[in-house]
């Protein structure tokens, strides 16, 4: 709840500078449906500025809040966004070393064709 009002509350720059946190309470809170949209684009935005931060392991994190957040509806209902969660997902586990999960998330890409 908490999250949701800051997000409703802050300024663009004031939730860039929080967004971390921000991000942190939402994926804490229980979303509804209709929130799991906004969820999954706010932990993609997060896992990108850790990224550019060199900061991969919590990348890795946010990115996987965001597919989980989209869940097996993702594809159909936010392409675009699964897509990056997917493939920026993937660069962070290369990364990191983490093989196995780059792996799956190439795979999962590979299989969804673009209508």
């Amino acid at each position: 709840r908490i999250g949701s009002i800051l997000l409703q509350t802050l300024s663009p720059e004031e939730l860039e500078a929080s967004l971390f946190e921000v991000v942190g309470l939402l994926n804490c809170a229980n979303a509804t449906d209709n929130e799991r949209d906004e969820l999954a684009r706010m932990n993609l935005k997060a896992g990108v500025k850790a990224s550019e931060n060199a900061a991969f392991d919590t990348a890795k994190v946010y990115f996987k809040a965001g597919r989980e957040a989209l869940g097996s509806r993702g594809w159909e209902g936010d392409y675009s966004t699964m897509l990056d969660l997917c493939s920026d997902g993937a660069n962070t586990c290369f990364v990191t070393g983490d093989i196995d999960t780059m792996n799956e998330l190439i795979d999962e890409v590979l299989s969804k064709d673009i209508d």
